[in-house]
């Protein structure tokens, strides 16, 4: 059974330049193309990370993110697209070949086959995020994460022959307990402020904790599998991410899970790029800038972005043969987590502690900016000098470069208190290196088999690094002291032509996505009918002949021979 996407115009978006799929759903694992629509309903992940993944080469999550990554590939040939088994595609752009070119006319028989051409290559994400050159074909890091011989293929082993998967959930289930009673704490300090019987000093010290705590653990959570087959779902703990107001967990599974960590210090690891943004305002306007935007997305503009947002995370699939169309998935929990932000607000304003919430925003908001970066080195791009710690045979190796650009925090020294006072963050190597794992004690339980593994690579383990007196002053005068960049040019917005009927057996083509500049989008510029109520599109690209994006009247447009 197959699935299709409703036309790339009800998701992307004009304004941020974003382009996401149009046409057949396919994958690239290992340099072969798959079809996962099938499969996704069936993951115990969930399928969320496949809607999200969707015209994306995926071999870096399936080996990164799996306790048997080869198993896993092998049962996946099942869902290998015939018409390519057993051929090695390369992501480039959907951009056909001219027969000028040397690129053959494809038989008149049918639409053309997924191939080399079809991986997007701005990610499907808004290309504010990416350099403006950055092209997932060569931008891409090209790690060892496969070989059997590989860091992470010998750290997997150690790890699968000490824990079990019961043991690693016995860790998960503990870490879960304790965010429960932190939440209980955080509900109680409210209630305490209101009722007179806590002091709006000692407030603020709870909410900074508790608001920090429970974000790590929403963190975690965002890794973990989802059910997310039912209409209404509720996996409250990737929700917690957003409640120290600097996380949005609605995008955070996709820029944070998929992006950040199987391509760390690369191009595409947004989370870097997500906060350089802040270094585009002048120093004098960076904290109160950034104050009053959380303070809005807080309040009011994230609530009312949220259902747009939610179109990249949850897109809306029709499959052709059912009566009606696959609803999207409701997050209540993102709703609830929002709605008791709004709340904690209201309450402390007409009972007369605003000053209290205002004050332990501000700090909750600032302590969490400057966490989140201070885990890794973003104040210089990655250099050889940075990776001279390495093995010369292991420099490219995956899991030796996520050690190696990932910091380890300490706030008082103990590292199961540290794991909640820095949001997660004790064990963050572990964390990068076993991503797929579901808490942070599990990553601790872990670290000694990392660090062993580590050891007879000839990987030094370098001590923890104190929060305060080491990143913070370093991280801050990076984000508030540095000059301003210039900011990257707008999306470019063409003006739709004026549409002309096609002439028959003219030359037609469309292209659901190109390379041609930060924000390009393809617009058409002649249009026509065809025979049985199909619409003919002409677009900016030069496509073989007869090839072309044809609609039946009131359903998707397909790519295809006309």
């Amino acid at each position: 059974m197959s699935e299709t996407i409703t036309p790339s115009s009800d998701r992307s978006s004009p304004y941020t330049g974003t382009v996401l799929p149009q046409g057949r759903p396919f994958w690239i694992v290992d340099g072969r193309a798959y079809d996962f629509t099938e499969w996704m309903s069936l993951h115990p992940g969930g399928a969320m990370w496949f809607r999200q993944t969707e015209g994306r080469d995926i071999s870096a999550l399936l080996h990164t993110y799996h306790r048997d990554p080869e198993r896993a590939r092998r049962f996946l040939a099942k869902y290998e697209i015939a018409e390519l088994a057993g051929k090695t595609v390369r992501p480039k752009v959907i951009v056909p070949p001219r027969v000028s070119e040397g690129g053959a006319p494809r038989p008149p028989d049918g639409p053309p086959p997924i191939s080399e051409h079809d991986v997007l290559p701005k990610l499907g994400i808004p290309p504010f995020l990416l350099a403006p050159d950055f092209d997932a074909r060569t931008d891409l890091p090209k790690l060892d994460y496969r070989d059997p011989g590989s860091l992470l293929a010998q750290i997997r082993t150690k790890l699968n022959a000490r824990f079990s998967k019961r043991d690693l959930k016995r860790y998960d289930r503990a870490f879960d307990a304790v965010t429960w009673i932190i939440g209980a704490a955080h509900v109680a300090a409210l209630a305490l402020l209101i009722a007179g019987f806590l002091p709006a000093w000692a407030f603020v010290v709870i909410m900074v904790v508790t608001r920090t705590s429970l974000a790590g653990s929403g963190h975690y959570h965002l890794h973990r599998k989802w059910k997310d087959q039912r209409r209404y779902t509720m996996p409250l703990g990737k929700a917690l991410f957003d409640i120290n107001y600097v996380g949005t967990s609605l995008i955070g599974s996709d820029g944070h899970v998929l992006l950040h960590h199987p391509y760390l210090g690369s191009g595409a690891d947004v989370k870097k790029t997500f906060f350089d943004s802040m270094l585009q305002l002048h120093p004098a306007l960076r904290i109160p800038g950034y104050t009053l935007h959380k303070f809005g997305i807080c309040l009011t503009g994230l609530p009312f972005r949220a259902r747009e947002i939610a179109k990249f995370e949850r897109p809306r699939r029709n499959r052709p043969e059912a009566a009606s169309a696959t609803p999207d998935a409701i997050r209540t929990d993102f709703w609830l987590i929002r709605a008791w932000i709004v709340v904690e607000f209201i309450a402390c304003l007409v009972t007369g502690h605003i000053l209290a919430w205002v004050v332990q925003f501000v700090i909750t908001l600032w302590f969490n900016t400057f966490l989140v970066v201070a885990s890794h080195d973003f104040e210089e791009t990655t250099t050889e000098q940075e990776l001279a710690a390495i093995p010369e045979p292991l420099r490219e190796d995956w899991a030796a470069q996520q050690i190696c650009l990932s910091y380890d925090l300490t706030v008082v020294g103990n590292r199961w208190v540290d794991l909640f006072l820095s949001a997660g963050l004790s064990p963050h190597r572990v964390h990068h290196v076993l991503p797929w794992q579901g808490s942070g004690f599990a990553n601790l339980a872990s670290e000694k088999t990392v660090r062993e593994a580590c050891a007879e690579a000839g990987i030094p383990w370098e001590r923890p690094r104190s929060l305060i007196f080491n990143r913070f002053p370093a991280v801050m005068k990076h984000y508030l002291l540095c000059p301003a960049k210039p900011a990257p040019p707008p999306p470019h917005r063409s003006p739709r032509p004026a549409s002309a009927p096609a002439a028959p057996g003219s030359h037609a083509g469309a292209a659901a996505r190109d390379d041609r500049g930060p924000g390009a989008h393809p617009l058409p510029i002649l249009s026509g009918r065809l025979a049985g109520g199909r619409r003919l599109i002409t677009c900016r690209a030069a496509p073989p002949p007869g090839w072309a994006c044809v609609q039946q009247r009131g359903g998707p447009v397909r790519r295809g021979y006309a």
